[in-house]
């Protein structure tokens, strides 16, 4: 009874299995040839996934076979021929050739020969010819072959025909295109539009050995491309990335599969990440001529962008008085230069080759100029690169000048210090620094000689000094009891009507300077005993 059991349940199983399995083995057949098959009217229709069995005989020449794709893709063959040479030929639905492999000779060692093939075609209907022939010859070789067949689909977003402007695929930025070139397409075009000046940025991920991007205005005039983009075949595909600055307006974006220059054409799938940045610039185009200048005031900041479609930007300003003009800005682009003119045209002032902190991306200025009172036009413009930049207009000030200091040195006086004065050449802002001591008269050296009732006091005299005071007294420490006297041109002096005591003398330099007098160091003491 268990037996029995298990025998129903396993063939249940059996049963449920062959039924999951039928319809796989279904959608794969094989397909042979015919002996009516030489013409695309007569065509082997062939599914893909089905296997392909035939042969070149002495009375056939080729065989031909259909089939349909319902979506572009790439369709695989891998053949095995037993010819000496095979040869295999791809036509569309209107009977053209789109591709197609020749000189295909076998290994004699062993007969036979393999060879895969991956062909990117787009949705349609498709005729395929094999034969024998040698190419370029009348040399037939006969035999048989074996070719399985398989499709991918890509998934593309793009619907053809897309090969012109009028027939481009719309995209919305933030979407990501994907896409196919095929044997039997060249390129694929896209319409994009733009409300307002900013960044498209483009992220490209191509499994073709080349690609190329082109991108048009409106007009159809070319303004930016991307070519000799070749993949790492190692893994078989390329990533790149593209920040493309571009002005409000319609445009045109064409990709292809050539390499640039040469004829040589390749397919393949690739996928393409838009996004779109807004620059929120202040004015908007057009701004290219002193025309069509946009008017902008002090002490406000503006933000504009130089465009792949756009060289410069024009401004117009009002100088009320004379004064020096600062200009600051800050630039993303990898250059800016700066350009002001007067009405008449005339180059007033520049700056040029300014070039980013690439580690950053982006660079910060402060300009200094000098105008008389008028209206002048500055231009700005990225000397061939491209992005945003942030500028303003102001007087200059101390607080916003990037100063260029010069520096003098000042000496010491008897009355100040010296020091390194630091003085900006553009708004006279200066600071001081490395102080250095004030002068100091010198200390005289003092002697002299007593008599009766009087003393004569002698000293060297001390350079740069205007005169000399000595004073005396019968107290050692000069706490009272203290005369002075004061001598000029001369380093001696006689004091008379002292009384019998002993004395104590002392001489220290003056200078006069102005209303001011600087002392210099009293002497050491020198006694005397007046008899």
């Amino acid at each position: 009874m268990k037996n029995k059991t298990l025998r129903c349940f396993l063939l249940i199983i059996g049963i449920l299995w062959a039924g999951m399995a039928l319809p796989q083995s279904a959608s794969a057949a094989t397909v042979t040839d015919s002996a009516s098959d030489d013409t695309t009217a007569t065509a082997n229709a062939v599914t893909m996934g089905d296997t392909i069995k035939g042969s070149i005989t002495e009375t056939d020449d080729l065989d031909y076979y259909k089939f349909t794709l319902g979506s572009a893709g790439c369709v695989t063959l891998n053949i095995t021929s037993y010819m000496q040479y095979y040869c295999i030929y791809l036509y569309n639905s209107d009977g053209e050739e789109i591709w197609y492999t020749n000189e295909n000779e076998y290994i004699s060692s062993v007969g036979y020969r393999s060879d895969t093939y991956d062909l990117y075609l787009e949705q349609g209907s498709y005729s395929m010819k094999i034969t024998g022939y040698y190419w370029g010859t009348s040399n037939k070789s006969v035999g048989s072959y074996e070719c399985s067949t398989s499709f991918k689909d890509s998934g593309v977003t793009n619907k053809e025909s897309d090969n012109s402007y009028a027939d481009a695929n719309k995209v919305t930025l933030g979407n990501t295109i994907t896409g196919q070139i095929s044997e039997n397409d060249d390129y694929d075009m896209f319409q994009f539009s733009l409300d307002e000046a900013g960044c498209v940025s483009l992220d490209i991920t191509s499994y073709m050995r080349y690609y190329c991007i082109y991108l048009y205005n409106s007009d159809g005039t070319e303004i930016w491309y991307t070519d000799e983009n070749e993949w790492t075949s190692s893994v078989g595909y390329r990533k790149d990335t593209y920040d493309l600055y571009l002005e409000a307006g319609n445009y045109y974006m064409k990709i292809t599969g050539y390499c640039w220059g040469t004829g040589s054409k390749s397919t393949g799938k690739y996928t393409v990440n838009t996004k779109f940045t807004a620059s929120n610039t202040s004015l908007a185009e057009d701004n290219n001529s002193f025309a069509t200048a946009k008017k902008i005031s002090w002490n406000t900041s503006y933000i504009g962008q130089i465009s792949i479609n756009d060289d410069f930007d024009t401004y117009q300003f009002e100088v009320n008085s004379d004064k020096t003009v600062v200009v600051n800005i800050t630039s993303y682009m990898k250059y800016y230069c700066i350009t002001v003119f007067d009405t008449a045209g005339k180059e007033i002032w520049n700056t040029n080759d300014n070039e980013w902190n690439s580690d950053v991306g982006y660079r910060t200025d402060k300009h200094n100029f000098v105008l008389s009172s008028g209206t002048y036009y500055m231009q700005i413009n990225g000397d061939k690169s491209t992005g945003t930049y942030r500028f303003s207009l102001e007087e200059l000030s101390t607080s916003n000048c990037e100063h260029d200091y010069e520096e003098s040195e000042v000496s010491p006086t008897y009355l100040k210090k010296g020091y390194t004065l630091h003085k900006c050449t553009k708004c006279g802002k200066s600071y001081k620094d490395n102080y250095t001591a004030k002068l100091k008269l010198g200390q005289p050296t003092i002697w002299g000689t007593t008599s009766r009732r009087k003393a004569t006091v002698s000293w060297y005299s001390v350079s740069d000094a205007t005169g000399y005071q000595i004073r005396y007294s019968t107290n050692s420490k000069f706490k009272k009891s203290v005369k002075m006297v004061k001598v000029k041109g001369k380093t001696t002096k006689t004091i008379k009507k002292l009384k019998k005591k002993k004395y104590y003398f002392q001489v220290r330099a003056y200078k006069k300077i102005g209303s001011k007098t600087v002392y210099g160091k009293w002497s050491t003491k020198k006694a005397g005993k007046v008899r």
